[in-house]
């Protein structure tokens, strides 16, 4: 089998997309097309799979649109040109959503579509979000045009669908951790991290995150963030799982919108939920995430708080060694529900059998 993986604007080393790339690698031939450079030493190792670097911050024009549109046309011509049965797109063409699905359906190919947001409440600014209700007819045609989709929360999932009134064959999967950190040995600093790629509004009530300061050093990792102690710099992956070990929780209590019930926010379930709970660290979870939240209480693996009313915890909470003994025991028994592995690849590998079938 031949698949085509469009990242987009995904980096070569975005962990969702190269997971992709890589499972699809032990089927046949990968196209792979990602945004900036690679790293050719690591590329290598892998003949099964054909690197296309497109960036559209590095098409010619002197305008934002006109790169955008020349970033979309590279992209087609991959989709019309290239010998495939499957494509694979992580994200959308900005300039031409439809378009482009249309010709690989067109061509009688197969399509699968990962959404790592919900799209229409994601691409635009929040001041254009008045045009959000055109993106939704837009993302009801695309799914139209697929055979299947993969999601990172059920929540999600189901919230597009229910709103386009569409219905395909869906997988819910998750940001998985890629490995792991042993909790043996492993001693916890008076710390808590904010981990995260993006700058984010962190919402926590005054009083509370002051009661927090007074017990914990408040560390941010490859993260701008205005109430860390300390800030870190991005971190390769293995460093900054065994960085994030040593801290005694982690805090997710980010705000990418005004809204605080913002979708893309209460519905997400990000890489470092995952990698903080398979580094061993429990999260201080704020109570409006609804996906994270049902992980969390269903494993017992934190605390869930409203963050933003500090009348109704009990300064206590954060140095009851009884309850962090019971997480961390939760943290050790529940591993494999954090980590990708051979039996999450199987469930995928089984779900793309099933849309080649049908």
């Amino acid at each position: 089998m031949k698949t085509l993986v469009v990242g987009y604007n995904h980096s070569w080393k975005d962990k969702r997309v190269m997971r992709t790339v890589e499972t699809f690698s032990k089927l046949g031939h990968v196209y792979y097309q990602f945004s900036g450079g690679i790293d050719l030493s690591a590329a290598q190792r892998n003949s099964d799979v054909q690197n296309f670097s497109l960036c559209r911050d590095e098409m010619p024009g002197t305008s934002k649109v006109i790169k955008r549109i020349r970033f979309d046309h590279e992209i087609l011509k991959l989709v019309e040109e290239l010998d495939y049965d499957l494509a694979y797109f992580h994200s959308f063409p900005a300039s031409q959503p439809v378009k482009i699905f249309r010709e690989v359906k067109k061509r009688g190919k197969k399509l699968l579509y990962d959404l790592h947001e919900i799209m229409p409440e994601q691409f635009l600014p929040e001041r254009l979000s008045f045009l959000n209700p055109i993106l939704w007819k837009v993302l009801k045609t695309q799914l139209s045009l697929v055979d299947g989709v993969i999601g990172v929360s059920e929540e999600a999932l189901r919230m597009m669908f229910e709103k386009t009134g569409i219905e395909k064959p869906m997988l819910c999967l998750p940001n998985y951790a890629t490995s792991g950190v042993s909790l043996e040995n492993c001693v916890k600093n008076a710390e808590i991290a904010v981990v995260g790629g993006t700058h984010r509004k962190i919402s926590i009530d005054t009083s509370l995150l002051n009661e927090i300061k007074r017990n914990f050093k408040l560390v941010s990792i490859g993260t701008t963030c205005n109430i860390a102690d300390e800030e870190l710099p991005f971190m390769d992956y293995k460093l900054m799982m065994e960085r994030i070990s040593k801290v005694k929780f982690t805090l997710l209590a980010f705000q990418s919108r005004t809204d605080p019930q913002y979708v893309n926010d209460i519905y997400s379930l990000p890489n470092k939920f995952y990698d903080s709970l398979a580094a061993g660290t429990p999260v201080i979870l704020d109570r409006r995430f609804v996906s994270m939240r049902k992980i969390v209480e269903k494993t017992q693996t934190g605390i869930v708080l409203d963050l933003l009313d500090a009348m109704k915890h009990p300064p206590s909470f954060l140095n009851d060694s009884e309850a962090y003994d019971l997480y961390l025991d939760n943290l050790r028994r529940n591993y494999d529900e954090f980590v990708w592995d051979s039996s999450k690849q199987d469930v995928f590998l089984d779900f793309v059998a099933t849309v080649l079938k049908s």
